[in-house]
């Protein structure tokens, strides 16, 4: 039986949407020496320390998470994982409103349970233009010079 991707996915938000912590660490292999993640929003490179103890931050969290599988691929002990994560917050003042991120996550599958232990997260562009590619949300040239 190969690695279920969106059953992890699913399983991860969760965690979040029950406001559990240390359920989501659970999803990461926070001590592994080589564990990081980069978010494009901070710009920074978080290791396994800062990264648990910013998971902490899901007890106030007010949005509700979902993912979007995009792609899995498994390599026999390592699967990477792209996905689309959305947050819907619900504010009575602001109404309604969605991030949606991208996430690329590589997961250690080969010995026991599937954890996280390197991740990219960046914002899904806004399309300015679209490029003619079926609305991927680049932006840039029609092929016009």
């Amino acid at each position: 039986m190969g690695f279920d991707a969106q059953g992890f996915l699913d399983r991860y938000a969760g965690a979040y949407n029950d406001r559990n912590p240390e359920g989501m660490r659970n999803f990461f292999d926070l001590a592994d020496e080589r564990f990081a993640v980069f978010e494009d929003f901070t710009g920074e490179l978080i290791d396994g320390e800062a990264y648990s103890a910013m998971l902490e931050a899901a007890f106030d969290a007010t949005g509700r998470m979902s993912f979007e599988l995009l792609r899995c691929d498994d390599f026999g002990g390592i699967a990477v994982l792209h996905a689309i994560q959305r947050i819907v917050f619900e504010d009575e003042e602001e109404g309604i409103g969605e991030a949606r991120i991208r996430a690329t996550l590589w997961i250690k599958t080969g010995e026991g349970t599937p954890r996280v232990v390197s991740a990219h997260f960046s914002a899904v562009p806004a399309a300015v233009e679209e490029c003619g590619m079926g609305g991927c949300g680049c932006v840039g040239h029609k092929g016009e010079d």
